[in-house]
């Protein structure tokens, strides 16, 4: 799917910002052991797109831990009064 936006930046003089993008590796075993040790390599504008444990999506925190610990501490905290 990153192949078609390059070549549609490049047509229509669009500059996509891969700084506000990260890939998330979830990985479908419960132990980490069955991890690949290479992870693809992703980039968009020839800018490479990091890998991350955790990322805001639509208001909720995903994470690779398979877990709800980041976003209901991110909720959580909206309604702590420090």
């Amino acid at each position: 799917m990153l192949a078609p936006c390059d070549k549609f930046a490049s047509e229509y003089h669009v500059v996509f910002n891969a700084r506000k993008s990260n890939d998330l590796y979830i990985n479908l075993c419960a132990n980490r052991s069955c991890i690949s040790a290479t992870l693809p390599c992703f980039s968009v504008g020839s800018k490479h797109i990091a890998f991350v444990d955790e990322w805001p999506h639509l208001g909720h925190i995903i994470t690779t831990s398979h877990d709800d610990k980041a976003d209901i501490i991110s909720k959580r905290n909206t309604y702590v009064v420090k």
